[in-house]
């Protein structure tokens, strides 16, 4: 009896769930960072442009695109940043969706891949044209577009990931 009573004197800690904020800020810094690598490698083969050059157009959404390319690594990362913030609130998006509406989780590819297009579409065609500090391209090449589109089709899924496995994990 005193070998039990001593093993139940430590129980072992129980863990605990992630909060939210985790799930969207390594959501958001995860899909955020491989999104941009897809598109330095995109732009590296398609044009020679150096990948800093990605993270300073995200700046330039905000600073404008002569001051962003003038700041070196200081305005890329601040790009890193604002491009990991955008993502996290689309995680934080996805996530609140699923708890106003928990049938999402019964169909992750294509709530996912909607919820990715929708994103674009109002990131790309909404806020930026309206709302950029940078001289934004008026016409991308067409192989540009299909990758975005595909790029964000995979940020959706992977928000739609997250909050299934937020919500399994609970």
């Amino acid at each position: 009896m005193h070998v039990l009573a001593h093993a139940n004197a430590h129980p072992r800690p129980v863990a605990r769930p992630l909060p939210a904020w985790a799930w969207v800020a390594g959501g958001g810094i995860a899909l955020g960072f491989a999104d941009l690598a897809f598109a330095a490698l995109y732009w590296s083969l398609h044009s020679g442009l150096p990948p800093i050059r990605i993270a300073q157009g995200i700046a330039g959404w905000v600073l404008g695109s002569q001051e962003a390319r003038a700041g070196g690594i200081a305005t890329a990362l601040a790009g890193l940043a604002l491009y990991a913030a955008i993502v996290s609130a689309m995680v934080a998006g996805y996530l609140r969706l699923t708890t106003r509406w928990p049938r999402l989780h019964a169909h992750v590819l294509i709530a996912g891949i909607a919820y990715g297009l929708v994103m674009y579409a109002l990131l790309f065609k909404v806020v930026l044209p309206n709302f950029s500090a940078a001289s934004l391209p008026t016409q991308a090449p067409l192989s540009w577009t299909i990758a975005c589109l595909a790029a964000y089709a995979g940020i959706g899924l992977g928000c739609a990931a997250i909050a299934r496995a937020r919500t399994a994990l609970r």
